[in-house]
């Protein structure tokens, strides 16, 4: 992996504000003289690195192979991992914008593929809306085509508790976060009610939202967790035109999914295809809620590559 700072200059963003100088944090999987590119896009509090969130997606041996493609991850404008960080409103049209001028600067004019799970679904879409000509397919997983009202809702309410107290906030609200990315049926499974693992006077699930909200508070701001569920909030390609040329779209649902339930991503992908684009569904049966496209990545990759086909071999990928 080569990982890289690309200064792209100023930015114009949705919000008609004007960013001076922005930088974009890039990973590089693979040889760029393959002139074979994959761009994965990745979700809320993740990073550019992909192969060490998504390695049943992004590795040696998983569907998508270095050793076969160049894959390139970029971090999202405005998160904490290397990119400009930016307390105006951005859009997920800004966050594209700011990845295809990066691209450019790298030269590569145009990625087989563009993939991504939750908001990096999002982006995928986007990109295929805002530059079809460079993208040879989009997959969205766990993405509808615009945020729903429960998920603004809920975004809602964890921006409140960040306003109220900015750490522990940020902590309350990867709690109510966790809610929405697993599940009934996991948490019962794993959790029941069975008191505290480590022996606290609580119960087990009090304690992995506790671990989790640590976790979180000690890898991310607050103030970037607000930009980018606000950018999360605005996107919006329901009543969109899609240009001709756009490319072919596959929209992935997660069955047991509250945040983006199935029906909703089923929904995307039935209207673009009426509008005449070549949009198909697919759903990830999976327990795992929201979160299913990180932790059954393998059974992930086993899906899109019996369900998927794009002008690049799937390598060594078998259906189960």
């Amino acid at each position: 992996m080569i990982e890289r700072t690309i200064s792209i200059g100023a930015l114009e963003l949705d919000g008609g504000q004007r960013l001076p100088a922005v930088d974009q944090r890039v990973a590089i999987y693979g040889d760029p003289a393959s002139r074979r590119f994959a761009l994965v896009l990745h979700a809320l509090t993740g990073d550019h690195r992909a192969a060490a969130w998504w390695p049943g997606i992004v590795g040696e041996g998983a569907l998508l192979d270095p050793r076969e493609y160049c894959i390139v991850g970029i971090n999202m404008l405005g998160s904490s991992y290397g990119s400009t960080r930016v307390r105006a409103r951005i859009t997920i049209g800004d966050i594209v914008r700011a990845q295809r001028r990066a691209l450019d600067f790298l030269g590569i004019e145009h990625v087989e593929l563009a993939i991504g799970g939750s908001i990096g679904g999002m982006q995928a879409l986007q990109w295929a809306h805002d530059a079809p000509e460079r993208v040879g397919r989009a997959i969205a997983i766990g993405a509808p085509d615009r945020t729903g009202t429960t998920a603004i809702a809920l975004n809602s309410i964890q921006r409140d508790a960040i306003a109220l107290e900015p750490i522990e906030g940020l902590g309350l609200a990867r709690k109510i976060a966790m809610l929405s990315y697993k599940s009934d049926a996991l948490l019962s499974r794993r959790h029941g009610r069975r008191p505290d693992r480590n022996g606290e006077r609580r119960f087990d699930v009090e304690g992995f939202l506790a671990a989790q909200a640590t976790k979180l508070v000690e890898r991310i701001d607050a103030a970037t967790y607000v930009t980018l569920t606000h950018a999360m909030d605005s996107f919006d390609l329901r009543d969109a035109r899609w240009p001709d040329g756009t490319p072919p779209l596959t929209f992935v649902g997660i069955s047991s999914d509250t945040l983006f339930p199935a029906r909703e991503v089923r929904d995307s992908a039935e209207r673009i295809a009426c509008a005449g684009i070549d949009a198909r569904y697919i759903e990830f049966q999976s327990e795992h809620g929201h979160d299913a496209f990180l932790a059954e990545d393998a059974a992930l990759a086993r899906l899109l590559a019996a369900n998927v086909t794009w002008h690049m071999r799937l390598n060594n990928i078998r259906a189960t």
